[in-house]
Formats: C-alpha cells, structure tokens, sequence
C-alpha cells in the first residue's frame, strides 16, 4: 500500500512511497519507479521510509529506518546515503545545517559537508545546546523561517544559536504525530501512541504562538493535516472518513464516507453464505481491555457494514452518548469474536467488556448480557461480561467462552431452541478466549495464562453434570512446547491444530482427548533444508485455518503458510516479498469454503487470496460446473471443475479417449492448467472430464461418477 505523497512544485513531480520502501515519481503522465531502497541487500534491518523534505526542485531527503538519503527527483538518483544505526523520523534542512530527529535526539550537519555519509560526522543536539540529557523527536517542519519540532510531547523551534525554545505544551500525555505549515498557519497533531487511549487533539498556530483546537469533530485516528490555497484544512486519518473543515477555526467537520472497513483491524473473522465478518476489537499483552471502539464489519459484494458506537446506537449500551465518560462505559467495545450461526442466520459478535450483540437477517439487533441471560460478569470488579470466544456447533448451539465467570461456569451455550445452559469445570480454568468445537462434539478453548495452554471439555448427556469430562493441557502434562497458545483449528478429520508461539501442535487423538497418557499431542518432525525440525518451530503461529481439502493456512508473524493436509509438505509460503500482502503479521484467517477464497488479516488490513479447494459432500453434485466453459483463445488462466465428490480421481480425455491430464480434486474441486502432459495447450475440441469418487472415502464397493464436458476454442 501506499505510506505516502509529496508534490515537488517546482519540478512538478508527484513522489509516492510505499510500504515496501518502493518509490514511484509521476512526472507528467510518466511512472519512474526505483527499487534501489527495496532491494538493496546491505541496507540492515527495516527500510521503512518514515518522512520526506523537500529542498528544491530537484533535491528531496528520505528520513527512513536505516538513515537518510538524498534523492535527486529528476534525474532519479540517489545522491548519498548515511547509515545512522537508528531510525530517522523526520530530516529537515534550514540555513546551513541539516537536521535528523530520531528515537534518541537530534543530530546536525553543516549542509555543504562533504562526508555527510559518515554518521560520526555528526553533532548530536544534547544538553550543551540546551536540550534534554535523555529525549526523542519525531517531526520536523520549517515554518516563519524556523525550524519547528518536538521534545517528548512538546513542540520547540530552534533559536539562531541552535537552542530550543518552548512554543507549545500540552498536558494530556498525547504524543506529537505531525507538524505541517503548507499555509499560512503551523498545524500540529496529537494522540496517544496506543490508538485506543483518551482523544486525539490538533492545533493551529500562528508565528507568536497565538492559536486554537482544531475541528474535534474531524479527529478519528490522525495521520496528518495541511490546509489548501483556500485556507480549508484536511484531515488523513486512520478511520473509514474523508474529512475536511471550512477554515482551521471552523468548528464543524465535513465527511465523505468510504466504501470501506472502519480500520484496519481484525482480531477474527469468518465466512458465512458468501458473507465475511471481521472482529475489530483487541486485548494488550497482558490480556486486558484496549477500549477499541471499532466494533464489527460485514463485506459482501463489494460492499462494507459497519457495526460500532459511531454507526449504530445499539452498539451503545443503555446510556446512548458516546462522546462522554459515563456514555462510553457500557458501549460494546473490544469485539474479539464472530460467529454466524446456519441455521437461522444469526450473527453473533462478542465484546470483551459487555456480552454479546446477536444480529438477525433482518438487520434487527439484540444485546445479550447478564440482565437477559446466564451470562456471568468477571474480571477485576466483577462489572462486566467477557467474552472471549465463540463457536456455532454442527446442531446450531452456540458456544460461549465466558472469560472470568464469578461464578466459575465460564462455558455456556445457547441452544438452537434458544433455550441457555451454562458449565462449570472441575478444571477450574476461567480465563478463556478462543473456543472452537471438533467433530466428535468436543470444545477446546484457549486459556489466558500462562499456568495453561487448552482446556477441553465434553458435556455428554447435558441433562446429567455427573458424566462431564474436562481436562486442561499444558507443557508440563503434553507436547505443547509452550503454554502460550494462540489459536486452535479442528479439521476434516478431527485433528485439532493447536498454534503457538513456538510452532504448532497436532492432536490426533479422537474420543480419547481426555486420557492425558495417550492423547500429547503430536510434534510433527519435517525436513527444511535437509535437517529434521518440528514443524514451524520458532515460528509464533498467530492463526490457523482449514480449506476444504483439509489442509492448512498457517499465519504466523513472519508470514503466511499453506501446508499438505498432514503438516508434511509446504506447498507456498506467502511474505511481503513475494506477495501483495500488507504485512507479515498475520492476525486472523477465514475461508469461504464455497469459492475457495481465503481472507488474509494482517496487522496493516485485510486482503484476499483465490484458494483451489473448496468444500465437498462425500458423493457428486448432480450438476457439475466447468469454468470458465468454452474456454476461449485470450484465456490462458486456470480451468475449474467444481461439485465435485470429497478428494475424487478426476481424468481429462479427449473424444478419442486419449488421456490429456490427471488430478486429485481438492475437497470438492478440481484445477486444470488447459495443457497436457507436454506443457502444450489444449487444441480446439471438445475435452471429457471423468471424476470418480475417492475409494478410500465411500469404500470400494459403493462407486460414484460423474461425467462434464469442456469446449476449447483457439
């Protein structure tokens, strides 16, 4: 994606940087694109390109993670390179000195240095000069002539001595996100460095520190501002609106909507009827409230729904203020799950702080919490009701993990009928979030401490408490090689995948989960780079998910995996080098099962990725689908048969019978590439596709086929 824009106005080039520290200069209609940042193999460590000065019409200064660089934008060469060993986060030149704010200070150079590649060249900013012993800066802007920047939380401009003189300080513990002076007034952005703490604030100065607030109401998450030639000022910020104000003491705030997701974020998501939805909330480290408003999004079509405090007033709780303390305290904040149930069409989101909002088909919504239902408040002062997970069942029961229940029955389900029960362990283990149920009827949650990794637990007769069976796992009773434990996904043959942060564990255990001698857990041994190694060990496996020929996507912070059915193979590892995705950090995963499509959450948005396996019934579809059919000569893309038997031996002939290409299906699907054997394509003809049913699936005694045809035309 892009990280951001600058106009060069007087050589009238446009600069787009992206996230992949690639560089595009449009210059009237011409792209020149410059890889040099992104493939350079000795730049160390992260090459983000963190900020952009412009001196002239043909020089501009690339703040980046690595140093600074100086970029000649008409002759699209790099001009010199200093290697700083810490992030550079804004450069600015002004008289004779070239400026860098960094984590840990500012440094300085005489512009006309001729070996400003060395870092030890340059003064860093310290007491001396009357800064602080210990501080860190993030952005510079020249305004009136004078270099404007940040101490801490502060901003400074610098006297003609180098000293900095205090010109504005705020008291809310916010921190500086941006300085702009493209008009006639400095703009200055503030918010909390975790995105979820208190209001942002933004101000407008003129040189003698005179000024105001801009617009409240055009603050969501900040990015940046500049206001225009007509003295209007526009807001980039991180939530779903184009914003703009009439003038920087126009109180009101224009907004354009996007057909957008509100944020980036999706802490879980799943796949309904062709329909996505993304849990937009989140927990810290410590597994506490972050207070994200973000709610939770639909995406179908093409089209986004947006469900929060901001869109819908049920999201609010029973006071329907948002913009005040007291408003805030019961709204639906940290959605952390979503689950849709199949047989009604209910969808289910699950708030950390305040039960759980059910959406119907209609539109029609319903807070579920501890005044209407069995449901436990928790927690440090027992006020609000947790929930961690949930998972709809083959039957249409809905599973809940209701973390840190007071009265210790922290799994309760609310059956098809809409009747509730709730459970209490003997395992005593409160602390749950994710809960997925396999298919022999078993949940499996993920425990929040670090005392435990899983607990499982099977109701049996859920009219008789005497025949439940719990178990908790962790390292020291099983081959978890951790406690940490991030996400669970059961597959198509009951197997449960268990990631953590050290790798992935299988359980293959069926009926006999709860005999802690037999049922460990199994840590798959692979070859990678002809060493033996447990599989994806060091990785930190943040999300796992299960296509419909049961192998597996594997998301990590590194990356994303696709592995073999079994864990043996690595068929495709995904990662910002060699793929579109946003980010390696991979949070959240779903597939629709009916197209094969997988949903990609990273921590920088969500993007999708056309899989080949889709789900599939133990026999033939009745009518097979073949696309696209004809196939015509501009296409040379992939060939889908679909409605296919679980896993089937499919066979392309042509009409003479002569094999032309062989396969398994995947789940339900099956791919041809449209050439044979040789690699030739296919000549203009009629094709036969034979499939017939896995044996190994319905046994050899109970045949099943199926029989399509395909039309190539060249």
């Amino acid at each position: 994606g892009i990280r951001f824009i600058r106009y060069n106005q007087g050589s009238d080039i446009l600069i787009i940087v992206y996230e992949n520290s690639v560089i595009d200069l449009y210059d009237n209609g011409t792209v020149t694109t410059l890889n040099q940042i992104k493939n350079f193999l000795n730049i160390p460590g992260d090459k983000a390109i963190n900020d952009i000065f412009i001196l002239n019409d043909s020089t501009v200064y690339l703040a980046a993670s690595y140093g600074l660089s100086a970029l000649n934008v008409r002759s699209a060469e790099f001009t010199f390179t200093t290697f700083t060993g810490v992030a550079v986060n804004s450069v600015a030149e002004l008289g004779n000195f070239l400026y860098i704010a960094t984590d840990e200070g500012i440094y300085r150079i005489p512009a006309g240095d001729g070996l400003r590649e060395n870092f030890e060249r340059w003064e860093y900013l310290g007491e001396a000069n009357g800064f602080p012993a210990d501080y860190s800066s993030h952005a510079f802007v020249i305004y009136d002539n004078r270099l404007f920047l940040d101490i801490d939380h502060a901003i400074y401009y610098l006297d003609e001595q180098a000293q900095p003189v205090l010109f504005f300080e705020q008291d809310e513990g916010l921190d500086l996100v941006y300085l702009s002076a493209e008009g006639p007034h400095l703009l200055a952005g503030f918010r909390c460095n975790d995105s979820d703490c208190g209001n942002p604030r933004a101000y407008y100065f003129l040189p003698d520190g005179s000024g105001d607030r801009l617009s409240q109401g055009c603050l969501g998450y900040p990015y940046y501002a500049l206001e225009d030639q007509q003295g209007r000022v526009w807001f980039g910020d991180g939530y779903r609106f184009f914003r703009r104000s009439s003038s920087v003491s126009d109180t009101n705030c224009t907004q354009w909507e996007v057909n957008s997701p509100y944020s980036q974020r999706n802490w879980d998501m799943t796949v309904y009827d062709g329909k996505l939805w993304i849990a937009a909330g989140a927990v810290d480290q410590t597994l506490s409230n972050r207070f994200v408003d973000h709610g939770f999004f639909s995406f179908e079509d093409g089209d986004w729904d947006i469900y929060n405090r901001w869109t819908r007033a049920e999201m609010r709780g029973e006071n329907q203020d948002p913009n005040t303390a007291e408003g805030r305290s019961d709204d639906l904040f940290d959605i952390l799950s979503v689950a849709v149930n199949p047989m009604n069409g209910n969808v289910y989101a699950g708030s950390f702080l305040e039960g759980i909002m059910e959406v119907t088909p209609e539109d029609e919504m319903h807070l579920i919490n501890e005044n209407n239902s069995p449901l436990q408040t928790g927690g440090s002062d027992n006020s609000r009701v947790r929930i961690g997970g949930l998972a709809v069942d083959e039957n249409g029961d809905l599973w809940v993990s209701n973390h840190s229940a007071q009265n210790g029955h922290s799994i309760a389900v609310l059956r098809n009928d809409g009747t509730w029960q709730t459970f209490g362990t003997t395992c005593d283990q409160r602390e749950l979030f994710e809960i997925e149920v396999d298919i022999f009827g078993n949940k499996w949650a993920v425990i929040g401490n670090s005392q435990a990794g899983i607990l499982v637990f099977n109701e049996g007769n859920p009219e008789d408490n005497s025949d439940d069976q719990c178990r908790v796992i962790s390292s020291s009773n099983s081959n978890l090689p951790t406690n940490t434990v991030n996400c669970l996904a059961p597959d198509l043959d009951g197997n449960v995948w268990v990631g953590t942060d050290d790798g992935v564990v299988i359980f293959e255990c069926g009926s006999l989960v709860f005999d802690e001698e037999i049922c460990k857990g199994t840590l798959k041994v692979v070859t990678r780079d002809g060493f033996g190694a447990n599989l994806l060990e060091t990785e930190n496996v943040t999300a796992i998910a299960v296509d419909g020929a049961n192998r597996k996507w594997v998301g990590t912070s590194s990356g994303l995996f696709l592995l073999s059915s079994d864990g043996e193979d690595e068929l495709a590892y995904f990662t910002t080098a060699n793929s579109p995705l946003y980010d390696n950090e991979i949070q959240s995963l779903a597939i629709d099962q009916e197209s094969g499509e997988v949903f990609i959450g990273t921590a920088k948005g969500i993007i999708s990725y056309q899989g080949d396996a889709v789900a599939a019934n133990q026999f033939h579809s009745p009518n097979i689908l073949v696309y696209p059919n004809p196939v015509r000569p501009e296409y040379d893309g992939p060939i889908a048969v679909k409605g296919l038997a679980e896993n089937a031996i499919v066979k392309i002939t042509d009409v003479n019978g002569k094999l032309v290409y062989e396969t398994t299906a995947l789940g339900g699907q099956a791919i041809w590439d449209g050439r044979d054997y040789n690699g030739r394509r296919a000549n203009s003809g009629v094709y036969l596709v034979f499939s017939s049913s896995n044996p190994f699936n319905i046994g050899f005694g109970n045949p099943d086929s199926a029989v399509a045809k395909i039309l190539f035309i060249n």
